[in-house]
């Protein structure tokens, strides 16, 4: 292998494929990253063998080849060079790459690249997504996810399709996207630029559960991105892949049945607030200053306006330590007064994925689930569970 590769563009291919390395591991060559010479292009790839992370960057290749190195003193090094060309050359008797960037020259030991995990190519039929839609998406519903591994099934995010209830803008295709850890729902239903030839066919379903964590890595590497990314599941292998322009994530799934939720969605409500997304966040920031030490515990009074006058969400928040906090937000009150408690952690969360200006929440009891909306955008439905008062 003999490669010519700007010091920029490749301390950003370590970066992104590095994230998919682990910090120990049985084997050794999962510590490392495969650096692949082929024409016209370096590929830098990364796993644990649950998750891949694939880049490809121009590249000068005078000899096609291949070598993996050990991820982290790769990385640190490379970051600590200038930013001029850099030189890649594997000498294979002794499975060593010889790095030279201006004055500085290293010699670092790697491994037989045959022994790397074998990782499939991405080519074939797939969904058709827009970027920044499907990073929007990705943002709204990932949060909702659980974090720890009590219940894997909760650990990650369903992708859903059936064809011809895709519920797109103007009956468009979709997809659509669920996640939930027991005490919250997100919902997010994503356009969809083209469909797989199979998933055209009448009566098609589709049907994955894609951890939450490999969907996050997607979104980094999603912003900046123009092309469209291409998702398809590889059924024989149980996996997931993400093409992108110049990089492709591949993912184990996670098997089981995801609960029905559609079902936890409320269907009603006696008390419906719309309120400024921007005014409400900022309450509870302000709240939060308290709330952490009574379990993050706000109180909401909805109070319904009367003749010309508004109404009002009354916010307080207590520690019988260090003082309270009160505030009062001018909102659309509708139906019956309600006082309600939320965790304002979980508030804070959905307010920061909701893009729109105004949220809507849509309650029946104190102890029910609670319906969260972006007013004027019916692609996005969350859900949450109040807190006892």
């Amino acid at each position: 292998m003999d490669v010519t590769i700007s010091q920029s563009t490749f301390e950003r291919a370590l970066s992104v494929a590095g994230r998919a390395v682990p910090s120990r591991a049985t084997l050794p060559t999962l510590t490392h990253v495969l650096l692949q010479a082929e024409p016209g292009r370096l590929k830098v790839a990364g796993t644990d063998l649950n998750l891949a992370i694939i880049t490809w960057e121009e590249a000068l290749v005078s000899e096609p080849g291949g070598i993996t190195v050990p991820a982290k003193p790769l990385a640190e090094f490379i970051s600590a060079l200038p930013d001029e060309p850099i030189h890649l050359r594997v000498h294979r008797e002794t499975w060593t790459l010889q790095i030279v960037c201006g004055s500085y020259e290293t010699a670092m030991k790697g491994l037989d690249p045959e022994e790397y995990p074998i990782l499939p190519d991405l080519e074939g039929d797939g969904f058709a997504l827009d970027p920044e839609d499907f990073r929007l998406a990705i943002d709204q519903v990932t949060f909702a996810a659980a974090a720890d591994e009590t219940r894997p099934i909760l650990t990650g995010v369903l992708i859903r399709w059936e064809e011809g209830h895709g519920g797109g803008a103007g009956g468009a295709a979709a997809l659509t996207l669920a996640a939930a850890d027991g005490y919250r729902l997100s919902v997010k239903t994503l356009p969809v630029l083209r469909a797989p030839v199979a998933a055209s066919e009448p009566g098609s379903t589709f049907s994955v559960i894609v951890p939450a964590s490999t969907l996050k890595e997607v979104g980094r590497i999603l912003k900046g991105e123009t092309e469209p990314v291409s998702m398809m599941v590889l059924r024989g292998r149980n996996q997931v892949g993400f093409r992108l322009s110049r990089a492709a994530v591949l993912s184990q799934l996670i098997e089981g049945q995801f609960p029905d939720f559609q079902a936890i969605i409320p269907k009603r409500w006696e008390t419906r607030v719309e309120i400024s997304r921007e005014a409400l966040w900022k309450a509870c920031k302000a709240l939060s200053v308290f709330a952490r030490e009574t379990s993050n515990a706000v109180r909401l009074a909805l109070i319904p306006g009367e003749g010309d006058q508004p109404g009002q969400v009354l916010l307080q928040s207590r520690s019988p330590e260090k003082g309270e906090t009160r505030v009062a937000i001018d909102a659309l009150v509708e139906g019956n007064r309600l006082e309600i408690a939320f965790n304002v952690r979980f508030l804070m969360d959905v307010l920061e994925a909701i893009e729109g200006d105004w949220v809507a929440f849509e309650m029946t009891t104190p102890q029910s689930p609670v319906k969260v909306l972006s007013v004027g955008d019916p692609s996005f439905v969350h859900v949450v569970m109040p807190m006892f008062l």
